[in-house]
């Protein structure tokens, strides 16, 4: 028995061991034992900083590391890698890394490797490029220009922190900013970041000044600043001509490109603007025409919703052409689309004013209208606005093509921005808007007319609704009647009648038909037919819809009415129809006053 527990004790301490062991292999303790970053400075204040960074890990394995707080235009270059330093100095192959760098400026270094970092102590090179005249890291300075670099956040303190400085060669040497004597004697800069000390060596093609931080605290972020001649940058150099008025004397280049950027900014801003005001204001003229209410995405005035869309997308162009952050320039687009964007026009009821119904010849009723409706530029659907749009959208792809093999990223950027002409060319459109009642079932009516004019037993009308002062029809019809109808029968009319939803407007075609009340019509409909009141007390209205709104349904029911109220006996007296032989206008829909005493049959509805 004693043997079994040894055993089983054994057993336990075996498992505990491996237990304990497991959790070791997941505990990364790093320290930073030195940190060197060289900054090659080019004339154009471009520059390339390579970073040479000593890691000793204990615990493993490391995956990778991050860098807080490096710069913000950083382009990480390729060929970073790692290689474990050994006790001697000598270093072993190196390991490749990945950069990647964040938009809240952090950089993160991957190990290229599946096991990652085991215990020991590693060197890490890795470089990125940056602009420092960009960002206002360069002044003039008297004979002089301030070079300034900051340098990254470091988890943990480092001692003798160095940065060497290769600058364009010139007659002044580089040099440290001077201290002021008080601050120097404390052992502070005009900066306040402690003291820095220099060596300067010059060669032909560059002059390297190494500065040295004795000591950096942990997370702080230290300003490197020297002092180098203003000759060695071409933008910053000094003019040999005799000195002038300020105001006679022209602005730097930089100046230069900042106004200009500024200007196209504005010009952006008022430019598109403009397109949705106009786009705004001819889609209202439009909808009145069609007594429909206009309507936007966002329910804001037409002006301050214009100017919000031009600035949003100033500000889009902005972000996408000077920062690094391609995801908030995308954010801004399209609050600036959806500024910009009109949804479909909702029709307004509206009473309509006296009018009488008039019949017309085929030629007046079905001829197509000749007008046209406001904003035909700005309107993807019509012939002037589709090669206006074409155009435009070629412009964006040329210039994303001539921008590419300079800057892939802008390219793409310009590419995208293409997006702004979608809201102006390709919402409100023309065929959103309500159609015109006289205009609309022309298509509907005219294909009934003539699948209904073969029919010897059924006359045809076509009817227009002519509203009092005015020449032009605001409705049209279509008058079915048997030529042998049954008694009390007034009229059977074909329509359509129109209905908003979030599609825009949908058509659906009715038929209606009129009665006497008692009459042998009025009870040769089912009993499922709703009656309604008429223009007269005596006569009553049934509105019947087809089952779908199709143009055969239309014609079926309208075949299947009209067999319905035919009067199967002819030796039956029949009252005479007041509707049958009226006399045709043989003017134009527009010469109201030909027609001049016909009475219609029919009602506005």
């Amino acid at each position: 028995m004693c043997v079994l527990h040894r055993h089983l004790r054994a057993l336990c301490c075996l498992i505990a061991a491996l237990t304990l062991s497991g959790w070791a292999h997941a505990w990364v303790e790093t320290s930073i034992r030195s940190h060197v970053v060289t900054l090659d400075v080019e004339p154009s204040g471009a520059a390339t900083v390579s970073h040479e960074l000593i890691l000793r890990v204990r615990g493993g394995p490391l995956p990778g590391i991050e860098i807080e707080g490096v710069d913000a235009d950083a382009l990480p270059q390729p060929n970073a890698t790692v290689s474990e330093v050994d006790g001697d100095g000598s270093s072993k192959p190196p390991t490749p890394l990945l950069l990647e760098r964040r938009e809240d400026g952090t950089l993160r270094i991957d190990v290229d490797a599946k096991k990652g970092l085991r215990r020991g102590t590693y060197l890490f090179r890795f470089a990125y490029r940056t602009n420092l005249a960009d960002r206002d890291l360069i002044h003039r300075n008297g004979a002089y220009v301030d070079v300034r670099w900051v340098g990254p956040r470091l988890e943990d303190g480092v001692d003798s922190a160095r940065v060497i400085f290769r600058l364009p060669p010139a007659e002044i040497a580089p040099r440290l900013p001077p201290v002021d004597p008080d601050q120097a004697a404390l052992g502070v800069t005009d900066d306040g970041a402690g003291t820095f000390l220099a060596n300067l060596r010059r060669a032909g093609d560059k002059d390297e000044l190494e500065v040295v931080r004795p000591h950096v605290a942990k997370g702080e972020p230290v300003v490197w600043r020297v002092q180098a001649s203003a000759r060695a940058f071409p933008a910053f150099a000094p003019t040999d001509a005799p000195a002038q008025s300020s105001s006679a004397q022209p602005p730097p280049p930089r100046v230069k490109t900042r106004l200009v950027a500024v200007a196209v900014l504005v010009g952006v801003a008022l430019f598109y603007a403009l397109l949705v005001f106009l786009k705004w204001r001819s889609l209202r003229q439009a909808a009145e025409l069609r007594q429909a209410e206009p309507r936007a995405l966002i329910p804001l005035p037409g002006g301050l919703r214009a100017a919000l869309s031009g600035v949003l997308l100033s500000a889009a162009v902005g972000v996408g052409a000077r920062t690094n952050l391609p995801t908030l320039a995308g954010v801004l687009l399209v609050l600036a689309m959806a500024a910009a964007t009109q949804l479909g026009p909702r029709l307004k009821p509206e009473p309509r004013s006296p009018g009488r119904w008039l019949p017309l010849t085929e030629e007046d009723a079905f001829e197509p209208s000749a007008g046209s409706l406001p904003g035909r530029l700005l309107d993807a659907g019509s012939l002037l606005g589709f090669v206006l749009f074409v155009l435009l959208l070629g412009g964006f792809v040329a210039g994303a093509v001539v921008l590419f093999p300079r800057s892939p990223y802008h390219a793409l950027m310009l590419a995208l921005a293409s997006a702004a002409l979608l809201p102006i060319f390709c919402t409100g459109r023309a065929a959103e808007l309500p159609p015109d009642p006289a205009q609309g079932p022309v298509k509907l009516l005219s294909w009934l007319d003539r699948r209904l004019a073969g029919v010897e037993s059924l006359k045809v009308v076509p009817w227009a609704r002519i509203p009092e002062k005015s020449s032009d029809p605001d409705e049209l019809r279509l008058l079915v009647m048997p030529r042998r109808a049954l008694a009390g029968l007034s009229a059977i009319e074909v329509g359509l009648e129109y209905r908003s939803g979030g599609g825009g407007t949908l058509a659906l075609p009715w038929v209606m038909v009129r009665a006497q009340e008692g009459s042998p019509a009025y009870h040769a409909l089912p009993r499922g037919v709703v009656w309604t009141r008429g223009r007269k007390p005596e006569e009553r209205v049934a509105v019947i819809r087809p089952a779908l709104p199709t143009k055969r349904d239309c014609l079926a029911l309208v075949r299947s009415l009209a067999e319905t109220l035919t009067d199967s006996e002819p030796m039956r007296p029949r009252t005479r129809q007041p509707g049958i032989k009226m006399p045709m206008s043989a003017g134009r829909r527009a010469s109201a006053s030909k027609p001049t005493t016909v009475a219609s049959p029919a009602q506005a509805m």
